[in-house]
């Protein structure tokens, strides 16, 4: 009984004492930023779920047991946990998220997390609370003006192409995007817009790879700019690489966030149009009796405004001929300039995005899952985009030594009708602001269809015929020659790491990228156009098996971090296109059956595997000096067997002199410098000759060789890259900088070199080509202004790089890249910048003075290089105030230099649609060009006074002087502004955080050459051919709110 009652009093004595070790007890603290000043309203919580809030001394209160973790948040700085002891008082510091600071882990190349101190080359990480700011749906465009050496182009229609380079240009036919890898996965950023799209000379741009990442998933973008960072890529690395790492579940913490928004998206720049003058050919109106009763009648079959002056005069306009309309029927009315011109023909876009994802952290297991949905209209109508976006990432630790991770993600986008760009039947641009009239009412053109299903044109070929001349109704091109496209995306991984020992671990990855998209075009029977209905079907598909051996050590001083790995690439596209062919059988059947003639139909496939071995080795000492090699072979199935295999090394160091020399100002201080050789993918079809489909005959299939002679010895193109930098963080990380210079050399370019016709070949593809690229990259981070509510914080970011094309080959020294439409080229010519427009000049005497010929005209030279598309420079400045729970950011983006060629402007002068052809009094008083004209009497040059009238001297815009449609590429553009305020968390009631956003971006622009024409809209697609408008959207503004709940 006593054994019994002491083993009683025992047992309740461990009870007692577990109960009081467990009991809860008041925890004080104060909480504080880095400069002393206390931080109010930062939330305390407990793991047990209990919560409190700072108050304006920073000071808190909280119930916890001894053992409790105990997390602190606040607005602006990053989390911090500490974990309850036997004490009752506690200080915490919060160290600015955003205090200038080169240290941290970045993600490196094939998805490495690295301490990036040691790391030896350039790279420039953008967080993804910058990516999201602006709420816009494509990822990467918000790259743009954040990153030093990145030039990255928005697309000029509804859900376009991004174009990105790195460093410039540096193939004269092969690709010069970066390559794009999301979590590891290589990612395909494809477009499917063909040449003739590119030059500007028509068509659709349905977007790129890049448009299918969901913004909101990004939690950092890291940018590797050159091959000392890239070159464990190998033959993908050429251009750089885009590392995107999503987000994942934190340890500790649950949270579920949702995002709802709608942005708004109008005109900015739009090219100035004269209204003075209507349309025709003549100053004076037709007249003609119907009916008895003569009427003045417009020249409504001359699509130009060289027609009388506006001056109310009573004429019967295109929509009084048609008798169904009663209303206008034979009615007259005033002759001037329209208030309903094109500008109201375009729409408001709308954009609706909502988002939600749940992230949680279990005792092995973290688990993020997301969905998005984009819903756009576009600026014109009838034309929308939709997007849906799923995502989970998973990661299981099935044991201490066995981990499990996957990233799954899958998108589909709706594209429908999106609009034509360039000078093509379908754009309406070009109908707008190259070629129309100035008094049309765009309100009355929004009947364009008769009963009968015919066209109603104003472009009607006389007043008694309805035909179109050369212009369908803007809006019977986007209600009746409408598209639609489909994309199907999934990409993902599955990651397998084994930790062997201590300091070895192996990885084993699956990783996958396939689509399938499919799009359908048709033309209506009565267009300008031949009717047609068309069908295109792509399919591709990206497999990587990939396997590491990892082996990181540390002895005394001295590091180590090195692992071998293998790839194996596996990559299947394929595509197959039908179209009807003469025209349609039957109006408003869309199918390929009902082609007046047999269809035409094409199909192609092609594989394509890569095999790899590679590794990497760095070394370290006393955390302050590091030297690392990589090195990579592949072996390419797309080469012959004896001419396949390529091995792509680096060599990058880095010493961190801070950790040497230590004055009380400097935080960071590192020199670095790499060496490096890369190499780029040769494409399915330049090593064999295929044969070609041709017409058929007599029923039977038949094909023809190329005529480019392909070359079984191609090798990949080559690039030699040095770098060295400059890194360094003083004054308690309130101001900083990093510095680069590089120098890159490529050779092997290839080059398709004329051939003798008598081979049976025109061109032979070669390594022939040469290009150079060096310049200087700036990053300086400044925090002029911080007190205990307030902070201002600049970003600055410079990039100007020197290209030079070496030599295009040994056998000619010029390639010509295109033609724009009806007018200049674009050439890669050796001793100069890649992309020279090429084009007739202005011919100047001695003291640089124009020359006009005897008509009054001017003089034109022979065909000259007019400049290259390459900007002399490229700058961002972003500042970011944070008052509390207030911030405001603007970025201002520059660009100065380059050149580009607008065919709006060539032919808006030539039909008398831009302000300028009818400013000043030139119609009525004719035009003296202003130069000097050659006088036989004196024998010199003397002020040109021979007028012209304004019609001749615009139409020459065309057939003259080339140069005076081509203007600098410089702007200075707004554009991303964001106003946010997350509210104290006592306000927030059930949420952990609330925030509302207001934002803007491309809200101004300043400093064009030309007024209206914005550089931008000299851009469709992400390939090479840039610099070329051909007839674009006008550049437009977006405008937005965002509301943000944190569960």
């Amino acid at each position: 009984m006593r054994r019994n009652l002491k083993n009683l009093f025992v047992l309740g004595g461990l009870l007692l004492g577990a109960s009081l070790y467990a009991q809860e007890k008041t925890v004080t603290g104060t909480v504080t930023d880095p400069d002393g000043f206390p931080v109010a309203d930062a939330v305390v919580k407990t793991t047990s779920g209990k919560e409190a809030y700072t108050d304006e001394n920073g000071v808190f209160s909280i119930e916890a047991k001894q053992g409790d973790l105990v997390t602190v948040e606040a607005v602006g700085l990053p989390t911090q946990t500490f974990a309850v002891g036997a004490g009752t008082d506690y200080k915490v510091s919060l160290k600015p998220s955003e205090t200038v600071e080169l240290e941290g882990a970045v993600v490196t190349a094939l998805g490495i997390t690295r301490d990036k101190r040691s790391l030896g080359y350039a790279s420039q990480e953008v967080k993804g609370d910058v990516i999201q700011a602006g709420r816009g749906s494509n990822a990467l465009q918000s790259l743009s003006g954040n990153v030093a050496g990145a030039q990255i182009t928005a697309p000029s229609s509804l859900g376009g192409s991004t174009r990105i380079t790195l460093r410039g240009i540096g193939s004269i036919t092969g690709e010069n995007r970066p390559l794009i890898v999301i979590d590891g996965i290589p990612l395909a950023n494809n477009n499917v817009n063909d040449t003739n799209t590119q030059r500007g000379g028509g068509g659709r741009d349905y977007g790129d790879g890049a448009f299918d990442i969901n913004p909101d998933d990004v939690e950092s973008i890291n940018v590797l700019k050159g091959g000392p960072a890239s070159a464990l890529y190998g033959s993908r690395a050429v251009n750089g690489v885009i590392m995107i790492k999503t987000k994942t579940g934190k340890k500790g913490r649950e949270d579920i966030v949702v995002n709802t928004g709608v942005a708004f998206e109008s005109i900015n720049q739009i090219p100035s149009l004269q209204n003075l003058y209507g349309g025709g050919a003549s100053d004076t109106f037709e007249t003609v009796n119907i009916g008895g009763k003569d009427y003045q009648i417009v020249d409504y079959a001359t699509d130009e405004s060289w027609g009388p002056r506006f001056n109310n005069q009573e004429v019967l306009q295109w929509y009084a001929f048609d008798p169904e309309f009663a209303s206008d029927y034979m009615k007259t009315t005033s002759w001037r300039a329209s208030k309903n011109d094109a500008k109201s023909f375009f729409n408001t876009g709308v954009a609706y995005t909502n988002s939600v994802s749940f992230a949680k952290s279990y005792e092995s297991t973290n688990l993020r899952v997301s969905l998005s949905n984009v819903n756009q209209t576009g600026i014109v109508p009838n034309s929308t985009l939709k997007k849906t976006t799923a995502g989970i990432n998973l990661s299981n630790k099935f044991s201490d030594v066995f981990t499990v991770t996957t990233n799954l993600t899958y998108t589909r986008t709706d594209g429908f009708n999106r609009p034509e760009v360039g000078y093509g039947d379908n754009s309406v641009a070009q109908k707008m602001f190259q070629w129309g009239q100035r008094q049309l009412d765009y309100n009355k053109l929004r009947d364009y269809k008769l009963a009968n299903g015919n066209q109603r044109s104003w472009n009607r070929t006389s007043w008694d015929d309805g035909t179109p001349a050369y212009s369908d109704n803007p809006y019977w091109v986007v209600y009746e020659n409408t598209s639609k496209d489909k994309r199907d995306r999934f990409y993902g991984n599955v990651e397998f790491k084994y930790d062997i020992a201590p300091g070895l671990y192996a990885i084993a990855n699956v990783m996958g990228d396939t689509y399938d998209m499919q799009i359908s075009e048709r033309v209506a029977v009565g267009s300008q156009a031949m009717s047609g209905y068309g069908e295109d079907y792509y399919k591709f598909t990206e497999m990587n098996y990939e396997g590491r051996l990892h082996f990181d050590k540390k002895w005394g001083d001295f590091s180590l971090n090195s692992f071998v790995g293998v790839n194996r690439r596996h990559r299947t596209s394929s595509r197959l296109s039908s179209s009807t062919n003469g025209g349609l059988v039957v109006p408003n059947y869309y199918f390929i059956t009902n082609s007046l003639d047999n269809p035409t139909t094409s199909n192609n496939r092609a594989t394509v595997e890569v095999n790899s071995i590679y590794g990497m080795i760095s070394l370290g000492y006393r955390n302050m000096l590091f030297l690392e090699a990589t090195g990579r072979n592949d072996w390419f199935s797309t080469l012959p067997v004896i001419n396949n295999s390529y091995f792509y090394p680096s060599v990058t160091g880095s010493f961190v002199f801070s950790e040497v020399f230590k004055p009380s100002w400097l935080n960071f201080g590192k020199v670095r410098a790499g060496v490096s050789q890369v190499s780029s993918d040769l494409t399915e079809f330049q090593t064999r000759d295929v044969l070609v489909s041709n017409i058929n005959f007599n029923g039977t299939p038949t094909f023809i060789q190329s005529n480019t002679k392909l070359n079984p010895l191609l090798k990949p193109e080559i690039k030699d890259t040095w770098e060295v930098g400059l890194e360094a963080s003083m004054f308690n990380n309130r101001f900083g900088f990093d510095l680069t210079y590089y120098n890159e050399k490529r050779t092997d370019l290839l080059v398709p070199i004329q051939h003798s016709w008598s081979t049976g070949y025109g061109f032979k593809w070669l390594n022939a080509g040469e290009m150079t690229n060096e310049g200087i990259e700036a990053l300086v981070n400044i925090v002029p202004l911080r007190n205990q509510d307030f902070e201002w914080r600049v970003t600055w970011n410079f990039a100007k790089n020197n290209n030079k094309v070496g030599k295009v080959s040994d056998e000619m020294d010029s390639y010509n890249l295109t033609t724009a439409p009806f007018s200049v080229q674009l050439w890669a010519l050796s001793g100069q910048q890649y992309g020279q427009l090429r084009g007739t000049d202005y011919v100047y005497d001695d003291n640089g003075n124009k020359v006009v010929d005897a008509n009054g005209f001017y003089e034109k030279s022979a065909v000259t290089n007019l400049g290259s598309i390459i900007p002399d420079y490229n700058m961002g400045i972003r500042n970011t105030f944070t008052y509390k729970g207030v911030s405001l950011s603007a970025l201002i983006d520059i660009q100065k230099g380059g050149k580009f060629f607008s065919t709006s402007h060539m032919w808006g002068m030539y039909s008398g649609m831009l302000e300028e052809t009818a400013a000043n009094g030139v119609r009525e008083n004719g035009v003296v060009a202003d130069g000097v004209m050659w006088d036989e009497g004196t024998k010199s040059y003397v002020k040109n006074t021979t007028e012209v009238s304004a019609y001749d001297y615009y139409k020459a815009y065309y057939n003259g002087v080339d140069s005076r449609n081509v203007f600098d590429a410089d702007y200075i553009k707004l554009r991303e502004v964001t106003l946010s305020y997350t509210f104290p968390k006592k306000w927030a009631g059930p949420f952990a955080n609330v925030t509302v956003s207001a934002f803007g971006r491309n809200l101004a622009t300043w400093g064009l050459d030309k007024k209206g024409f914005d550089p931008e809209m000299a851009s469709y697609g992400s390939g090479n051919i840039q610099g070329i408008e051909g007839g674009s959207l006008p550049s437009t503004r977006t405008y937005g709110m965002n509301l943000k709940l944190q569960f």
